[in-house]
């Protein structure tokens, strides 16, 4: 293709557009290290939910690393999205696609599961569909589900994505300051872990101290920012990140 022709997203890129450009972005990073950090916390033989599943992902991620679930089921509002997932995961007889407004009064998928994914999905709903998006997670877990949930963490002084501008006029801002997020999901979750998955230098230089300083400047001998704006973010306070990653647990009150 020639130079000029092509158009990254580069608030998500895939990895077919990575391997292009043969250099990795700290975003396509971000999505591969949230996916092993779930592989790793996980167990052969689990119920996975993916609730906005886009391309299947967390699927293809534990599969191809012969991480068998039990069941599999895919959420995604788009019909396009499920059609061609069906398709392409057509031979997987555990894994399960479904069109589903995730943000539906009293969703019931009949079922709870181990583990519920939710990957850069809620900075696409607007605020105001927030409670019947949690509600609707919380409802399929139980009290040993582990829910993953990333999302960035908004900072007026950058701006949102302009993937993440909502309504007629694209003024809405669906990202969520870190604070009141946390607010929001302590109704429904109980927060066990939020770790900063990806962080520009100039926001967290200033938060390394002692043996991260240290760490940091040898890395950066060899590494790019890129990389190392995933290194080095769960090292730092995570609502000083450029994105979170949430492990909740549902509340039991």
């Amino acid at each position: 293709m020639a130079a000029g022709k092509l158009g990254y997203n580069t608030t998500q890129l895939t990895p077919q557009d990575a391997f292009e450009r043969h250099i990795y972005h700290r975003d396509q990073f971000a999505h591969y290290l949230r996916w092993s950090h779930v592989l790793k916390n996980a167990k052969i033989g689990q119920t996975i939910l993916d609730f906005g599943c886009g391309s299947g992902e967390i699927l293809e991620v534990f599969y191809r690393n012969r991480y068998r679930p039990k069941k599999y089921l895919g959420l995604d509002i788009r019909a396009k999205t499920i059609a061609e997932n069906s398709e392409k995961f057509r031979n997987l007889d555990f894994a399960e696609f479904r069109q589903v407004d995730l943000c539906q009064s009293e969703l019931d998928l009949g079922m709870t599961f181990d583990i519920v994914t939710c990957f850069e999905v809620i900075e696409h709903i607007g605020h105001k569909n927030a409670d019947n998006f949690l509600d609707n997670i919380a409802f399929h877990c139980n009290k040993n589900t582990t829910v993953f949930l990333s999302t960035p963490n908004y900072d007026p002084h950058v701006g949102a994505a302009e993937n993440h501008m909502l309504g007629k006029d694209g003024t809405e801002v669906g990202e969520w300051d870190h604070f009141e997020l946390q607010d929001k999901l302590s109704e429904y979750f109980t927060i066990e872990r939020k770790y900063g998955t990806f962080a520009s230098i100039k926001d967290y230089k200033e938060d390394l101290v002692g043996w991260r300083k240290e760490a940091f400047d040898e890395l950066r001998k060899y590494y790019d920012t890129n990389l190392l704006a995933n290194m080095m973010a769960p090292m730092i306070p995570a609502e000083h990140a450029r994105n979170c990653l949430w492990v909740l647990k549902v509340r039991e009150d």
